[in-house]
């Protein structure tokens, strides 16, 4: 029996794993395109996630969803409201919470933000900018020290200042995905310890 219900679960994570990757796919190649991320490929994989994880467990499935949904949404305003991350990028990290969760989405969060730092350093290395924008966010993150006031780093609508993020959070949700894949098969992989959580 409980071999059955393992693998009565494993199905719904199938699932929503493909559900997750197709949606990747989509923003990554629409990000690309348009430099931007719409709703109609973010929201109904988060509309999906929901139903989902009610169907797998009833109301409590239905909390972990939304718990992964609206935390991103709240906690990530801070970046947009400073100009370091888009909508559509929030948005997509909220749809992944619907999907796998709050704790999965903040170990994809945390990888996500290694791999932009990585892609955002060979960037500035190869345009050889890498100095003019170390001293100029430090100048940013002293002024709002300073003040106490919370700017935007850059003009709305300004792409100079950003790379397509999607970019990064495919592979560090991909990392996160394989890291879960091998604990399901009893792979001890102890990545709270390393991430904090």
């Amino acid at each position: 029996m409980g071999a059955l219900m393992g693998w009565y679960m494993n199905q719904f994570f199938i699932i929503k794993s493909i559900l997750l990757l197709v949606m990747l796919g989509l923003a990554l190649g629409q990000d690309i395109r348009e430099k931007k991320i719409k709703n109609w490929v973010t929201f109904p994989a988060a509309l999906a996630g929901i139903i989902i994880n009610f169907w797998e467990a009833g109301p409590g499935g239905l909390a972990f969803a939304l718990q992964g949904w609206l935390v991103p949404v709240l906690s990530l305003l801070l970046l947009y409201r400073m100009n370091v991350m888009g909508a559509g990028d929030i948005k997509l990290f909220a749809a992944i919470g619907a999907l796998l969760g709050l704790k999965f989405t903040a170990c994809c969060f945390i990888f996500s933000v290694f791999a932009g730092g990585a892609i955002a350093f060979v960037i500035l290395a190869k345009d050889r900018a890498l100095a003019a924008r170390m001293k100029k966010m430090c100048a940013y993150l002293g002024f709002m020290a300073a003040s106490g006031r919370i700017i935007p780093y850059s003009a709305r609508g300004d792409g100079s200042s950003k790379f397509i993020f999607s970019a990064a959070i495919v592979p560090g949700t991909i990392m996160q995905l394989l890291i879960t894949l091998f604990q399901l098969k009893g792979v001890n992989i102890n990545v709270g310890g390393v991430l904090w959580f």
